[in-house]
């Protein structure tokens, strides 16, 4: 285990052939050992080799209070092993791009972006991936989109890859 972040297991693919766009996702799990919370990680596969990562505490059951992740007084290392199992996906297909929406809680204003937007902003803006993804970010929907630069190396490309994100990022969001 590096100081930095939790190792992590693979748990498996969840295939879904129901739905036009999402594909399936794959699951993984780590556990905090300085709150011994267990946590669990979806990296949703959706059409053009869009990735969504989404995480929660094991106990919530789905994805709860925000705070309790931030009040764990470790967030940085959880986000930062949120991050190493978007780069496993990426070692794994280099065609990925990736989608962070920050789900909105209670204590979020309608209108604003949402905290937990904010945080995963600031986080993505740390790291070092800009010769492998450019970043768009959507303030008002509380989303960052990483767009894969060899997979659309014109700007041209990464335009028509996000009109056809913005066409579906509605059932991305609504799936939290």
């Amino acid at each position: 285990m590096s100081e930095d972040y939790y190792d992590f297991e693979y748990l498996g693919f969840e295939s879904n052939d129901s739905d036009e766009y999402q594909k399936g996702a794959f699951l993984y799990r780590f556990v905090s050992q300085r709150s011994h919370h267990r946590y669990l990680v979806r990296v949703e596969l959706y059409i053009n080799n869009l990735h969504c990562i989404k995480f929660y505490d094991e106990s919530d059951g789905n994805f709860g209070d925000f705070s309790r992740i931030t009040a764990t007084f470790e967030p940085r290392r959880i986000f930062r092993t949120v991050a190493n199992i978007g780069f496993e996906v990426f070692r794994k297909n280099r065609s990925a791009s990736f989608i962070y929406i920050g789900a909105a809680d209670y204590r979020d204003l309608k209108g604003w972006p949402t905290r937990r937007y904010r945080v995963y902003k600031a986080f993505i803006d740390a790291l070092d991936i800009k010769d492998w993804f450019e970043v768009f970010d959507y303030d008002e929907q509380s989303m960052s989109v990483l767009v894969n630069l060899s997979e659309m190396p014109t700007e041209e490309d990464r335009q028509s890859f996000l009109r056809k994100i913005e066409s579906f990022a509605g059932i991305i969001s609504s799936t939290d």
